[in-house]
């Protein structure tokens, strides 16, 4: 079980989140590199980070929810169902968005998935979800 605090806005309000997860749903905690590990620290870069660059536009027509659903679903939800105990929701749209700066930072961070969960994404769902967040986050 790890404990990690998260920061983002929620309305134009600022939202410091501090949770407890549970070890197969978070990076480990190494106090040798300060804080919490990921893949980058650990010298483990993940496939789907190597020359990984945020998008700078959004695309014509503008990725719908739709299109990145199923990602969600897939490789987040493992941990992120939104049980008591566990990490935020990531189960719906409305969940997804108040999050989405957040996800934004730990997808670019490829602190998500962490390695140790399981469920590795590909460079192109990682692409996908920060594209879609670029563009405003359309339902």
């Amino acid at each position: 079980m790890a404990f990690r605090t998260y920061v983002g806005s929620l309305g134009g309000a600022l939202l410091v989140a501090s949770l407890v997860v549970f070890a197969a749903c978070s990076s480990s905690n190494d106090s040798s590199t300060g804080g919490t590990s990921n893949a980058i620290s650990d010298g483990a870069l993940p496939e789907s980070c190597k020359d990984l660059v945020a998008p700078t536009s959004c695309p014509s027509p503008a990725p719908a929810y739709a299109s990145v659903k199923p990602i969600f679903e897939q490789r987040c939800t493992t941990c992120h169902a939104g049980v008591p105990g566990g990490p935020w929701s990531l189960r719906d749209y409305e969940h997804i968005v108040d999050w989405a700066d957040t996800i934004r930072g730990e997808l670019l961070g490829c602190a998500m998935p962490p390695p140790d969960a399981g469920v590795p994404i590909t460079k192109e769902e990682r692409l996908a979800i920060l594209t879609w967040i670029r563009c405003d986050t359309p339902q």
